[in-house]
């Protein structure tokens, strides 16, 4: 299981390179604290600001969704339950 610092420095690659368009898969997280949340938000701007676009998939997990709404981060991010519709978002 990888911790929050690998999952960082992982976010960070993916959104300094170039636009890319990126799924976050959080169907399998359990918990996600407030520096999770914090590099999620942070990576999805720097994206967005290269034209690169972030969508997060949650498929059925209800704790993370609420955790994510309770932050406005779907105000943000778009937030998907359907893998499918995660792709067809982040290439929208």
């Amino acid at each position: 299981m990888l911790g929050m610092e690998e999952i960082s420095l992982k976010l960070t690659s993916l959104t300094a390179i170039k636009p890319l368009p990126v799924i976050l898969d959080l169907r399998e997280v359990s918990f996600l604290a407030s520096i999770g949340i914090r590099s999620i938000i942070s990576s999805a701007r720097a994206l967005d600001q290269k034209g690169g676009r972030m969508v997060i998939l949650l498929g059925g997990n209800e704790l993370v969704q609420a955790t994510l709404e309770s932050t406005g981060i779907d105000d943000v991010i778009p937030m998907v339950f359907d893998a499918d519709q995660a792709e067809r978002d982040v290439l929208a």
